[in-house]
């Protein structure tokens, strides 16, 4: 029998990524960034990567890689705003903000996905975090989480941004208001612009220059 998801509801389920930061220092190798339509392959590689816990977790059903790859030819850029955390040049995680027609309501739904080795190191909260700054910037008033009524650690990451939750038959709702933008909230988008384009520069530069005094180019 088809998941809900192959026969094409695409409302976002989570999937549970952290409790607290365990104080690695992991987020010093972190690099967020926005994501777009040429950054396809890369977000169909990191659902992929997903096992199938975290796949029924993502999505709410469990769910084929046909049905991933058909799902991401199938993002509406128009209404999404993506942002990627990534690791030694790897998507590692990812949180999507779908935005509703204004004439309907202009709220927005929030889905998040961190690959299993990179959980429980705080990178779904500060996913949501950058993300509901995204939804600020952009006068979104309500921001909703839909995750399965076993996924209690989504709930934990909700509640650390007041999301109001609401369980029924399964499912658990959250809805997070908010508020409008500032100058500081903006300079925050702006600044977090320039430094992942920083960092790709810098690893351009440093890919360039490690290919250039290989062994191989000082034998030639």
């Amino acid at each position: 029998m088809a998941s809900t998801f192959e026969n094409g509801n695409d409302r976002r389920c989570n999937l549970a990524t952290d409790i607290e930061p365990n104080g690695s220092g992991l987020s010093r190798r972190l690099i967020y960034k926005k994501l777009g339509p040429t950054d396809r392959g890369l977000i169909e590689d990191h659902l992929l990567r997903l096992d199938t816990t975290d796949r029924q977790m993502r999505f709410c059903s469990r769910v084929s890689d046909r049905a991933i790859r058909s799902y991401c030819e199938r993002i509406e850029w128009s209404k999404t705003t993506a942002l990627g955390c990534f690791m030694d040049r790897r998507l590692r995680g990812m949180a999507e903000l779908v935005h509703a027609p204004i004439p309907i309501s202009n709220n927005a739904e929030v889905a998040l996905t961190v690959e299993g080795p990179m959980q429980n190191q705080g990178i779904g909260s500060e996913l949501l975090r950058k993300t509901l700054v995204l939804a600020r910037n952009r006068y979104i008033p309500s921001v909703y989480m839909f995750c399965l009524f076993e996924n209690a650690r989504m709930w934990h990451i909700a509640r650390k941004f007041e999301a109001s939750l609401l369980f029924k038959e399964g499912e658990v709702e959250g809805r997070i208001w908010p508020p409008w933008p500032s100058l500081l909230s903006l300079t925050e988008e702006a600044t977090a612009d320039y430094h992942a384009l920083f960092c790709a520069s810098l690893e351009t530069i440093v890919l360039v220059t490690t290919h250039s005094v290989s062994p191989s180019s000082e034998k030639k």
